[in-house]
């Protein structure tokens, strides 16, 4: 079905700012108010934070647009492969990232997990080394089968509050560029909006807070198109809050495994170990879709289109 959707810059730039206005707002009034400094308060926070895309979303796309949500934005469609393959495939990409990352000078692996355990203090150091002796298998099982089995249930429920604005609304809107403009633009967008926590709560970055900024928006854009692939392959959002929920829960083992270098801008998916696998997936990626992928893409969506509202 040869549907020609036409980009509506007005509705973009209104979700952009009410995106940002709310996102920004109220993390300005969170942080200046000291609540920041809580870490039980910045944990609610940060789970809250990840709604702000959903929020916008409804303002935007049926307060002010009245138009349909579920349909166009693909909250619909039934389970098919490509929704086990979002589950699982982070963990494939996290450990791809640790065996960049020893090819990096003073990186080792470190499946002990010995240096990770240095890092905690002596009282959680000793309760971990206890319960990863009394496992009848290696702990990275344990911590892998954890990430996972949250990463679908109760960080999917997160992540979703995300999606429906990256790969729901925006991807929706921007089809009119191609697939790998948009996915760089919502790449840059979806980075961009980190930038409170990562400045004021070193979301990810404790170290190196400003900079982090730049990286978090270079590991967007490279997840972006990966991201968006799954959710047109899948014809549905939902697959892309399960891959979105297992990152969430998985990336943090990439730099658990590995001892030495920089765990922040380095080792894990979010540094420049993740960035050299996520540019490979994204060239696969390229070379495998280059002829096909854009006409997916508008058919996904013209095919929500077609459908009562």
């Amino acid at each position: 079905m040869d549907v020609y959707f036409r980009m509506d810059k007005r509705k973009i730039l209104t979700y952009i700012l009410w995106l940002y206005g709310l996102s920004f707002g109220i993390s300005a009034l969170f942080f200046l108010s000291g609540l920041g400094n809580n870490p039980f308060t910045l944990y609610i926070f940060m789970l809250g934070y990840m709604f702000i895309p959903l929020i916008a979303v409804l303002i935007v796309q049926k307060l002010i647009y009245k138009e349909a949500i579920a349909r166009p934005l693909l909250l619909t469609g039934r389970p098919n492969w490509w929704w086990p393959f979002a589950m699982f495939f982070p963990l494939l990409l996290v450990g791809l990232t640790a065996l960049v990352a020893i090819l990096f000078p003073g990186v080792t692996l470190d499946l002990g997990m010995e240096n990770y355990l240095r890092t905690l203090d002596a009282t959680a150091s000793a309760e971990m080394n206890n319960l990863f002796q009394m496992l009848p298998f290696h702990p990275l099982w344990l911590l892998a089968g954890q990430s996972f089995i949250a990463g679908i249930t109760i960080n999917a429920i997160f992540a979703f509050g995300e999606e429906i604005g990256w790969r729901g609304f925006l991807l929706r809107e921007f089809q009119a560029l191609g697939f790998w403009k948009a996915s760089l633009l919502i790449g840059l967008i979806w980075g961009l909006w980190h930038a409170p926590l990562t400045i004021f709560a070193g979301h990810n970055y404790p170290s190196t807070p400003i900079f982090g900024v730049l990286m978090i928006t270079v590991s967007c854009m490279l997840m972006s198109p990966i991201f968006a692939f799954i959710t047109i392959k899948s014809r549905s959002v939902f697959p892309a809050a399960f891959f979105h929920g297992v990152i969430n829960g998985s990336a943090s083992l990439g730099i658990m495994i590995v001892s030495g270098g920089n765990p922040e801008l380095l080792n894990g998916l979010n540094g420049l170990a993740g960035f050299i696998v996520l540019s490979i997936v994204n060239v696969i990626i390229f070379i495998r879709t280059r002829n096909t992928i854009n006409t997916n893409y508008k058919e996904v969506f013209a095919h929500s289109e077609s459908r009562p509202k």
